[in-house]
């Protein structure tokens, strides 16, 4: 009878639901892992990356936008002179902003709209006088001391010389243009002033003004004064022009590799740093044999109330006894804790029949 009854009890483990709680447990567990702490603190850390990197790109752009801007000169600038007419030769000036680069070379032009009227034919070859200046504004009036220039030139320019009877018959073929006011009989020059020029580096190298004057023996009729200046870029400048797209694409990738990079070493650093200090195994170690040490000397200087104790101490103690390191101390370890299970299960039945 003893013996069905401690059957009983150990079929206790072998229960229908012990076997579903241990199924439950096995479908569960992946589900635990993925709500685990690890487990979200790496989706927080996935979605802190994906939004770093996501601000990173539109900071790539905006900052790949800035060097274009910066690094990248107006590639055609040109100003309107506003010609004064009066005593002596007609001039005019004209200011600009920041625009120019340094150490960029400019080709400068002038383009003129004369009419072709008899004085205008009549004058033959006149000149023009271009000069910048480095402040504004640029006036005949100013002392040079005052107003130095950064570049000077003088060039000639001429109306195209057309025969009597070529002029006719052009004329006559543009008749109609003429009358309806799609054309008018003046002629524009283009007169190339300065090549290759290139201002040094500082503000106060770069042309902040210009003045243009037209010298000739006869007073001269003008529809309309410009100058014009136009960058030859080249190498990285004439890439970054001619291909825009492509160079968008291939800097702003190489700004946000460049950009994730350093967040992440940062972040590798702050994560390095600011982590919390942990106690080294060795001192752990050290510190539990120190104490089983303490406790052993203790209980051989205290002889008899050592047994005592012993004896008096509850048999539960025996279940959750703890192995010595080492493989054989923990199998020993492991057979007391199911003998002293069976011998507690024993003796709670004896004490019922004794009851």
């Amino acid at each position: 009878m003893a013996d069905s009854e401690f059957t009983d009890d150990e079929s206790e483990y072998d229960s229908p639901s012990s076997t579903r709680a241990v199924i439950i447990d096995a479908v569960l567990a992946p589900l635990r892992a993925l709500v685990s702490k690890s487990a979200l603190r790496l989706y927080l850390n996935a979605l802190l990356f994906m939004g770093a990197t996501t601000l990173l790109i539109g900071i790539s752009a905006i900052a790949y936008g800035i060097f274009y801007f910066n690094f990248i000169p107006t590639v055609g600038l040109e100003r309107e002179v506003h010609l004064q007419f009066g005593n002596g030769n007609p001039w005019g000036t004209a200011t600009f902003d920041s625009e120019f680069v340094a150490q960029q070379p400019y080709d400068v032009t002038v383009t003129l709209e004369l009419p072709r009227t008899p004085s205008n034919l009549d004058t033959g070859n006149f000149m023009l006088d271009l000069t910048l200046y480095s402040s504004r504004p640029a006036s005949a009036v100013l002392p040079v001391a005052a107003n130095a220039p950064i570049a000077h030139a003088r060039r000639p320019a001429l109306l195209t010389y057309v025969s009597p009877l070529v002029d006719v018959a052009r004329r006559t073929a543009r008749l109609p243009f003429y009358v309806v006011g799609w054309r008018r009989e003046s002629e524009v020059l283009e007169v190339g002033m300065m090549e290759d020029l290139e201002f040094a580096r500082g503000a106060q190298n770069l042309p902040q003004s210009l003045r243009l004057e037209i010298q000739s023996d006869l007073k001269m009729q003008v529809y309309l004064a410009k100058v014009e200046f136009r960058a030859r870029l080249a190498g990285l400048r004439w890439l970054m022009y001619r291909w825009k797209i492509t160079s968008f694409v291939v800097f702003t990738s190489l700004f946000w590799f460049v950009s994730v990079g350093s967040a992440s070493l940062t972040w590798l650093a702050l994560t390095w740093v600011l982590q919390p200090a942990t106690t080294p195994k060795t001192e752990i170690k050290g510190e539990q044999q120190g104490l089983v040490k303490d406790e052993s000397d203790g209980d051989s200087s205290s002889g008899e109330s050592f047994s005592v104790k012993k004896e008096e101490e509850p048999e539960s103690s025996l279940v959750h006894s703890y192995p010595a390191e080492g493989d054989e101390a923990g199998m020993g370890s492991g057979l007391e804790s199911a003998e002293a299970r069976g011998l507690q299960r024993r003796r709670s039945h004896l004490t019922q029949q004794a009851d």
